[in-house]
């Protein structure tokens, strides 16, 4: 496989919009991954008026807007700074890189609500000029537990809610080499300043200013210098059942609605209707989430309402459907990268993985930049001139055992390969 592809340090900003096939990509950082309604509603319509119409949810619970141009950029912030959306400068904005469950506050079933954590440390982030330093992918998972824990978020500081003897913590960990690393707990009114001491000890002693590679000696001067209660230490446990589409109960009364957008992008129509929608059931706040799906709560009756006109929307509602299981890159027209037609792919691949009763992930990337998914996935295509490369239990980086020319997709042969490779 050819490795001839430019992989970028950096993720597209507001103030540090990144190049792409169809204009400059333009990130929109919600605070507290949460937006009104009424907002959701204003960047529908900026990225029709300035950029192409098209909107990306990404794995950071942020939204992208594409096609913009270098005249409409200044206009699109002038509207951002407007609604509170735009940060000082790309410095700040890049290290606001903080994602916190979809159902914060509204889950019963959390141990701790991360919202507040959350704005005092984009407060103390943004106060501290050293931590500018931090790469841009530099990332804070902070995970009050319930319905939809951030068990599976990739990131390199993470606070998540627990119980102990000593009543409600904050288990404090860093990544490791596969799992986190815990290194102890501390009371919820100090996490975030925790995780800003544990920021800039990782940008001390990191090589690369990542956690995962600090070596085990840089790990314990790490854990010596924090001090955090380690007398009651577990790894915090993973969830109750994750149902992440559709109605999902919280109370007698009360649920949260689940909207999966198919491989993460929307456009501006769809997003306005959707908006309309929601205001006329009485919906002030969305919730963005890492799995390309948003999050709204509404009384029961309701729900049910909201799940049916989101379906006829296009959006995903049900956990079953194959699209919430695949991750596929933008692709031809949209990135310079590759020549292949992506999502069409990925869609005709999502009929085949119906027929055959398919129930695992897929991964389709143009290139082996490997862009929508850095997770292993149960089946991976890796675009190379006008084909793809197969892999199998991997990532755009593992070994592939077979090739796969976009005219065989149809007849879903890429499954049955997969039942005779078993065999």
């Amino acid at each position: 496989m050819s490795a001839a592809v430019e992989i970028k340090g950096w993720c597209p900003g507001a103030r540090r919009p990144m190049p792409s096939g169809d204009g400059l990509i333009v990130r929109v950082r919600p605070h507290g991954g949460a937006l009104p309604v009424s907002t959701l509603r204003e960047l529908a319509e900026a990225a029709r008026r300035y950029g192409n119409g098209e909107i990306d949810l990404t794995r950071r619970a942020n939204l992208q807007i594409r096609g913009v141009s270098s005249e409409t950029l200044v206009p699109l912030w002038e509207l951002m700074a407007s609604l509170g959306l735009l940060d000082d400068s790309a410095e700040r904005e890049a290290i606001r890189n903080i994602v916190v469950n979809p159902l914060a506050g509204h889950d019963p079933a959390e141990r701790a609500d991360m919202r507040p954590v959350a704005a005092e440390l984009e407060t103390l982030l943004a106060s501290d000029q050293t931590l500018h330093a931090l790469p841009p992918k530099f990332g804070f998972a902070l995970d009050g537990g319930g319905r939809l824990p951030l068990t599976e978020l990739a990131a390199d500081v993470r606070l998540v809610a627990c119980g102990g003897t000593r009543g409600r913590r904050v288990a404090v960990g860093i990544a490791g080499s596969d799992d986190p690393v815990w290194l102890g707990t501390t009371a919820v009114i100090d996490a975030a300043s925790t995780a800003v001491h544990l920021a800039r000890l990782v940008l001390q002693l990191s090589p690369t200013r990542r956690s995962a590679t600090l070596p085990p000696s840089a790990i314990a001067a790490v854990s010596a210098e924090l001090n955090l209660d380690v007398s009651d230490i577990a790894p915090p446990s993973a969830a109750m059942g994750q149902r992440h589409c559709g109605v999902i109960a919280l109370t007698d009364q009360t649920c949260a609605v689940g909207l999966g957008v198919p491989f993460g992008r929307i456009d501006s129509g769809t997003l306005a209707r959707l908006a309309d929608m929601l205001g006329a059931h009485d919906v002030a706040e969305v919730r963005l989430s890492p799995w390309r799906a948003l999050y709204v709560a509404a009384g029961r009756l309701a729900a049910e309402t909201l799940v049916a006109e989101a379906a006829r929307l296009g959006l995903v509602v049900d956990d079953a459907d194959p699209l919430m299981r695949i991750d596929a890159c933008s692709g031809a027209g949209c990135c310079p990268s590759t020549e292949l037609a992506t999502r069409q792919h990925a869609r005709m691949i999502a009929d085949a993985m119906a027929r055959t009763g398919f129930n695992g992930t897929l991964h389709v990337s143009g290139c082996a930049k490997g862009c929508a998914r850095s997770a292993a996935a149960d089946v991976v295509l890796v675009g190379e001139a006008k084909c793809y490369h197969i892999v199998r239990h991997g990532t755009v980086k593992s070994e592939p055992c077979g090739m796969l020319d976009p005219s065989e997709i149809d007849g879903g042969g890429l499954f049955e390969t997969k039942e005779k490779a078993d065999v």
